[in-house]
């Protein structure tokens, strides 16, 4: 195993998304993954795109947003070192539901997500495990949004559910 292979194996078992996986599984993750360098002002993939990486985020940070015309281009979240980026990339139509623009320079663990796929078919055990997974990382997304949405548009009236 060359150094580079030790170092991402290594900075993947101590993700937070793999945590709790068998070895085995996070080596077979690791054998499509390699590592990612981006520098700040950096757009890693634009809403409404097909971009087939999963991304796990090692350190650094990376703001998400969506395009609200006409106001443009509406942040609503910055992650950084131990979440996940990229997750419409293992959901079909596998096109992004936001942009991601890197605040400060950031490296991730970038994942083959069509390999991924296929080895989540073939392997349903660990197919379910990271779905369980990705379901959080989007249920998080869409808390963050709504809490931003309400930042800017103030508290609901009484009576309003």
């Amino acid at each position: 195993m060359s150094s580079q292979q030790a170092e991402l194996l290594t900075l993947l078992s101590d993700h937070p998304f793999v945590k709790d996986m068998p070895e085995e599984k996070i080596k077979e993750i690791a054998s499509i993954a390699s590592l990612v360098r981006f520098t700040a002002g950096q757009k890693i993939f634009n809403e409404g795109e097909i971009h087939r990486r999963l991304y796990l985020i090692v350190y650094g940070l990376v703001a998400l947003y969506f395009n609200i015309p006409p106001r443009g281009e509406f942040r609503f979240e910055t992650i950084g070192s131990g979440e996940v980026l990229g997750w419409s990339s293992i959901i079909e139509p596998f096109k992004k539901t936001a942009g991601a623009v890197v605040v400060e320079n950031t490296m991730a663990i970038s994942i083959d997500s069509e390999k991924l796929l296929r080895m989540m078919e073939s392997d349903r055990e660990l197919g379910y495990e990271i779905y369980k997974r990705i379901i959080r990382v989007v249920a998080d997304r869409l808390r963050a949004a709504r809490m931003r949405l309400m930042d800017i548009y103030g508290e609901p009236r009484a009576g309003a559910g």
